[in-house]
């Protein structure tokens, strides 16, 4: 090769080096710039100078709406959403009551829920929950004088109470609904984040309940109940469902009956049940501040405690078989009802006599209960 031919390649060397690092500073400053505009971007997008609390508040409220509705239109699409029912006894509010909360989701969100609670009272003011006149029965479990009222049945008496003690302005039942319309839309944990939360009132802003962060979490204890339970498929408009419990008395004298309902004012989606009977204090624990002898437990006749048949299904269940040679549990024959119900028009359930999974003699009358609990549904 001859000194021309070498000095010809070596430039061409030198000139490819040129470009080559002339194409790195390029894609250099297009990688800072596109950076730059990320970052901007980003920042314009989570900085919000000046916003406020509750600017914040309602924003997150939004998009949680947002996020039910098009859970609710994809599901729909699909073919439905996966909806199911759960219930938690407990203790939201002090020792002088017991909480009844039932939840509905659809995965980890709350679709619907709703609040009772029961406490003792003077029988002379209030008439009291089914049977609390039947002395050979239900009465016998009450402390001279007292009866037990559920809040939302008694709901002029109860709100009386708060406005003339603590100078309550908003109804126990307004107060019971304003906090089951804040937990629709919102996540289990979500709500959970509300227990022993006093600032928990300011966020639900139709309620006045102190213990309002506790229903909140009671809400969701019942949700991780109902995450348990059988699903159905819904293919309508679930924000459109309505949820409620019924209290009645669909088998004889000595309990009273629950029954709550999913529906759509057409069809019953879901549905939930369960019984409440006094029983021997040495037997069971019985509902929640059963041993509060300065609060609930005061309302009992000696010796008495309520229970909840659900709560305590391995008791109460081999007292049907030991006495009346039963040989399906309660809270099995309650599901086998409900399922059967589940999914009829309310016209169609009210035809129903009788489940062939069910052994109690008193089928018709938790049918009839749910009915009850569908129509009365707001």
């Amino acid at each position: 090769m001859g000194v021309h031919e070498i000095t010809r390649v070596s430039r061409h060397e030198v000139v490819e080096d040129e470009r080559i690092k002339i194409m790195k500073k390029k894609l250099l400053v297009i990688m800072l710039i596109a950076m730059m505009v990320f970052m901007a971007a980003c920042a314009a997008k989570e900085t919000k100078p000046e916003e406020k609390p509750q600017e914040q508040a309602e924003e997150a409220e939004e998009e949680a709406e947002e996020a039910t509705e098009e859970a609710t239109e994809e599901a729909t699409e699909e073919g439905g959403a996966e909806l199911q029912i759960g219930q938690v006894i407990t203790a939201a509010h002090g020792n002088k009551c017991f909480s009844q909360v039932t939840a509905v989701v659809q995965g980890d969100t709350i679709v619907a829920a709703f609040i009772d609670e029961y406490q003792f009272a003077d029988g002379t003011q209030v008439e009291g929950v089914p049977n609390s006149d039947a002395v050979d029965g239900f009465a016998a479990g009450y402390a001279d004088g007292q009866v037990l009222l559920s809040k939302r049945m008694e709901t002029e008496y109860y709100s009386a109470n708060m406005a003339s003690k603590a100078g309550s302005t908003v109804a126990i039942d307004a107060n019971y609904d304003a906090i089951q319309a804040f937990a629709v839309g919102k996540t289990i944990a979500e709500l959970e984040a509300f227990k022993g939360d006093e600032k928990a009132v300011d966020a639900v802003s139709e309620a006045t309940l102190a213990d309002t962060g506790n229903y909140l979490a009671a809400i969701a204890e019942a949700a991780k109940v109902a995450q348990g339970t059988p699903a159905v498929t819904y293919a309508g408009d679930v924000s459109a469902l309505k949820l409620n419990v019924q209290v009645g008395a669909a088998h004889g004298n000595k309990c009273f009956s629950t029954a709550a309902a999913l529906t759509d004012g057409t069809t019953i989606v879901l549905s939930w049940l369960d019984e409440f009977q006094f029983a021997d204090g040495t037997q069971v624990e019985g509902v929640p501040n059963s041993d509060a002898a300065d609060g609930f437990a005061a309302g009992y006749a000696e010796g008495q405690v309520l229970l909840s048949k659900r709560c305590e299904a391995d008791y109460y269940s081999e007292l049907m078989a030991s006495k009346g040679g039963s040989t399906v549990r309660i809270d099995d024959n309650y599901n086998a009802i409900q399922a059967a119900v589940n999914g009829l028009t309310i016209a169609e359930a009210e035809g129903v006599d009788a489940v062939s999974e069910a052994t109690l003699a008193d089928t018709a009358g938790y049918v009839a209960l749910i009915v009850e609990a569908a129509k009365n549904a707001k």
